[in-house]
């Protein structure tokens, strides 16, 4: 730990003497603490990406189905699998949430269909 700390050491002084070689002040900088010191000439580009956050919906309806029973697991059929296709299309981990909604089935005549109004967020990159 001690010679950990005698080469950190060693090296500050060695970075200090050479920014004073070069010609610049540094007096007024701490240097028993962690310093850097960075010269680079033009402008400085940002590497990091601006992001924002779009929400949609989407339909999701099971097949229609003579036992309403049949109607709900058609629907959750559907659900699993658009939950399937929407991590497929994530490559890039940008789901915050997603979410199939609340199931509501009607009966037209003998068939039965449910559906539902999925919601979900995600990040997008800003164009810079």
């Amino acid at each position: 730990m001690k010679k950990l700390l005698m080469i950190t050491l060693t090296f500050g002084f060695l970075s200090i003497s050479t920014a004073e070689d070069v010609g610049l002040k540094v007096d007024k900088i701490n240097a028993q603490e962690d310093t850097t010191i960075s010269i680079s000439k033009g402008n400085k580009k940002s590497n990091s990406k601006k992001y924002t956050i779009s929400e949609g919906e989407d339909q999701i309806t099971s097949d229609k189905e003579v036992v309403k029973k049949e109607a709900q697991q058609s629907w959750k059929m559907a659900c699993s699998d658009w939950k399937k296709e929407f991590k497929d299309l994530n490559k890039d981990n940008k789901i915050i949430s997603m979410s199939c909604g609340t199931m509501n089935c009607t009966k037209d005549g003998v068939e039965s269909t449910c559906s539902s109004v999925a919601k979900y967020k995600v990040r997008v990159v800003v164009e810079e």
